[in-house]
């Protein structure tokens, strides 16, 4: 069944992708690109290095220096490869040629080692810088597309195949042999060995490239989780997105906590008298700019937002995550909103527009936070009798003539979590006559001024 589930990953993985994951994924590839030529270069150093400090094997007048020419070639194959990357003009036929390259120049190495070295291609065939070619197709793996590491293999093998077919003829009857000791340990080329390497090559590759197959599959998952979370967050509050995204159960409705948490509502006041003569388009603005008035600063003071409802915002401290001082943090964002609303007002003044207000209604109690709905429309929200409260508190500012209303506990309360908390600028009103409420409320009010 995994194998199954894994080849099905693969098969999504190839359909076509949301353009917006693609430029992620091609954002990724670039700078993976970058790592591609860096690691090179500490490649080439190391090769250089060795290369310097090791003692000379060959005449001084050898006929070609195969390893200083090749590194040469890397360096101007990696400046080149880089120019283009950091240029963006690293197209696909760019890189293939590139990939091409590296592994003819990494050959052309191999084979130059025969006339440095004075001797037969066989020999020079033996030369442990056979293992560079791993690690070169290795490098291709950093870009996490597999289509390179069969690029790279594959050239790997037709070139060592066209070697090792050169160095048999070269060997001629007498320079070949059967017997695997005889060809360790003299000069004679082994057949069989050559295959193997071959194999080996096309092995290595393919099993590079099924196991990057695997992990761009995991790459497409995660930018697809990301850019979820990301588009999730602005439909939902970020902790109710992450909550959602990162839950080891499945959502459903009937999932819920209790918890104690203070409740705003806030409404837009003068709406109603505005909206009928704005044009749907201006409609939509105001409700914007009212919105980008509240939500910064109950975000601010560590409130969540739980919905929009026109012009209405509802919006929950300690309820999404449990809070020690959720009644400080409301009472502390009561007087950013207001200080905002009335930035905002003379702002609208300025543009000779009408100063619009902003009614806020805060309670505080034990409620539930959990799941409503059904199975395909499923909502995080807030349900409680200070839920309730704090909408009819929020209605209840234009008989107190406020601007805002909370209950007294909840600046008790408030206090009592923050001892520095010194609140200011509202009346306390006991034994107010609430609509809806059943008993009469001790308030703190905000006159409106």
């Amino acid at each position: 069944m995994s194998g199954l589930a894994n080849l099905r990953g693969l098969w999504r993985e190839r359909m076509p992708q949301p353009a917006r994951v693609l430029e992620e994924i091609a954002r990724s590839q670039q700078d993976s690109e970058r790592w591609v030529g860096f690691a090179q270069a500490i490649v080439i150093a190391f090769a250089a290095l060795t290369y310097v400090f090791s003692p000379r094997g060959f005449s001084p007048d050898a006929p070609i220096a195969a390893v200083p020419l090749g590194l040469v070639a890397f360096v101007l194959l990696v400046a080149l490869r880089a120019w283009f990357a950091f240029s963006g003009q690293l197209t696909n036929g760019v890189l293939a040629a590139s990939v091409v390259a590296e592994m003819v120049v990494l050959l052309g190495i191999l084979w130059g080692f025969a006339p440095q070295y004075e001797t037969t291609l066989p020999v020079a065939l033996k030369n442990s810088l056979y293992a560079a070619i791993f690690v070169l197709i290795a490098l291709r793996a950093l870009r996490f597309e597999p289509v390179w590491v069969w690029l790279s293999g594959i050239t790997a093998a037709l070139g060592w195949s066209l070697l090792a077919i050169a160095a048999w003829r070269v060997a001629g009857p007498g320079g070949r042999t059967w017997d695997a000791v005889v060809a360790a340990t003299t000069g004679r080329i082994h057949a069989g060995d050559e295959v193997f390497r071959v194999a080996a090559i096309l092995m290595f590759t393919a099993l590079l490239a099924v196991a990057l197959s695997r992990a761009r599959l995991t790459l497409t998952r995660a930018v697809q989780a990301s850019q979820s979370t990301d588009a999730l967050s602005r439909f939902f509050d970020s902790e109710v997105a992450a909550r959602i995204t990162t839950t080891d159960l499945k959502p459903m409705a009937g999932q819920s906590t209790m918890r104690d948490a203070a409740i705003m509502f806030t409404d837009l006041r003068g709406f109603t008298k505005a909206s009928a003569t704005l044009s749907p388009a201006e409609l939509i603005a105001l409700i914007g700019e009212y919105q980008n008035v509240v939500v910064p600063v109950v975000r601010e003071h560590g409130g969540n937002i739980d919905k929009f409802m026109g012009d209405g915002i509802l919006a929950s401290f300690g309820a999404v995550s449990a809070s020690m001082t959720y009644a400080a943090d409301a009472l502390r964002c009561i007087a950013g909103i207001l200080a905002a609303s009335h930035a905002w007002a003379q702002q609208r003044t300025t543009r000779g527009l009408p100063a619009l207000g902003i009614g806020i209604g805060v309670a505080h109690g034990p409620l539930v936070f959990g799941i409503i709905g059904v199975e395909r429309r499923l909502e995080y929200t807030v349900i409680g009798e200070a839920v309730n409260l704090a909408a009819k508190l929020e209605k209840h500012n234009k008989t107190e003539r406020a601007v805002a209303c909370a209950t007294t506990s909840l600046v008790e309360l408030a206090t009592a979590q923050d001892a520095q908390l010194v609140p200011s600028g509202f009346e306390f009103r006991p034994g107010r006559r609430v609509a809806g409420a059943a008993q009469p409320v001790d308030l703190a009010v905000w006159p409106a001024t």
